[in-house]
């Protein structure tokens, strides 16, 4: 199922396809396990907290309940017109990179139906090849950042 792009991303800026913008400089932080009671606000952008352990450190070890709870959880959200976006967590940067980076692909490649995900946060780390990887089949979602000094006029990027 390919999803239609619902935002779209300008000088550092998130807004609806009709122009409205959805602040992404104040969203509210959650994990993964807080969706359902935190997350009630169509005004207000979350930040979904995702760590590599949860979603599995490589295709052998994916904790598919996992992903399956995430994915109705944000399921539930597109009934209240709420909007999230999934930051990535909790790597370790010396051996597990591309682990990381692929993890995080499974967990796009399960939620990929969910309409209430605008994108991923880029990880600080080898951040190029993870929006490379997860924007291959998910060429609608954005990608956000927090570092003022890299977003300058980037086209699917956002700073939050």
């Amino acid at each position: 199922m390919k999803l239609e792009a619902k935002f779209y991303a300008e000088n550092n800026r998130l807004y609806f396809l009709d122009g409205k913008e959805l602040d992404a400089t104040k969203h509210i932080e959650v994990t993964a396990c807080e969706i359902s009671e935190k997350c009630t606000n169509p005004d207000t952008l979350y930040g979904i907290r995702v760590s590599y352990s949860e979603v599995g450190e490589d295709e052998d070890s994916y904790n598919e309940d996992f992903l399956a709870r995430l994915r109705d959880d944000l399921k539930a959200l597109e009934e209240k017109n709420v909007f999230a976006f999934i930051i990535p967590c909790g790597t370790d940067k010396d051996r597990h990179k591309d682990d990381f980076t692929f993890s995080m692909k499974h967990c796009a490649r399960r939620i990929k139906d969910c309409e209430s995900v605008v994108g991923f946060a880029r990880p600080d780390l080898n951040a190029d090849f993870f929006t490379e990887e997860v924007s291959a089949k998910h060429k609608h979602y954005i990608f956000f950042e927090n570092n003022e000094d890299v977003l300058c006029n980037c086209s699917n990027l956002v700073r939050y």
